[in-house]
């Protein structure tokens, strides 16, 4: 989503925001939230909605969210804050680490390696099984011409 369509999210939130609030965050700033939003875009705030329900834009929501460090939160607020977001970027490192780590793509190239090895084989295995045993049903099945045989010796042996 483009920035300013973004913008018109901001602003649309900040109507809905306390006016003690609201005058905290500067005014060349607000103004430059309403100079630079989309004026075709148009999206609308639901009041029976949270905040979290509102369906926002990531980058909405991460310029919401600095306006609310910068600008709304108190000093002790702002450092639980930072907190909070250094816990969770940890936690995504953490994620990345476990999920990308060398050692693993590696064991995990070979565990797949051998998984394919072992298919192949068992592939393999499955299809000498299948081919045996179409042998076996084609020997003991009697080729057609001997069918016959067989029936006009009956018929011999029936008139005998």
């Amino acid at each position: 989503m483009e920035y300013s369509k973004c913008l018109v999210e901001v602003d649309e939130v900040l109507k809905y925001l306390n006016p003690e609030e609201l005058i905290k965050i500067p005014d060349n700033v607000r103004k430059a939230i309403t100079d630079n939003k989309d004026k075709n875009y148009e999206w609308k705030y639901d009041e029976s909605k949270k905040l979290e329900d509102q369906n926002l834009n990531r980058k909405s929501i991460a310029i919401l969210s600095y306006l609310n460090m910068e600008y709304l939160l108190n000093d002790e607020q702002r450092k639980l804050m930072e907190q909070i977001h250094r816990a969770n970027e940890q936690k995504q490192e953490e994620e990345k680490r476990k999920n990308y780590n060398p050692d693993n793509i590696f064991k995990d190239k070979d565990n797949i390696q051998e998984a394919k090895t072992a298919q192949a084989s068992s592939k393999e295995s499955t299809n000498k099984e299948s081919i045996e045993s179409k042998n076996l049903a084609l020997t003991k099945k009697d080729k057609w011409y001997t069918k016959i045989l067989l029936y006009i010796k009956g018929l011999f042996h029936k008139k005998s």
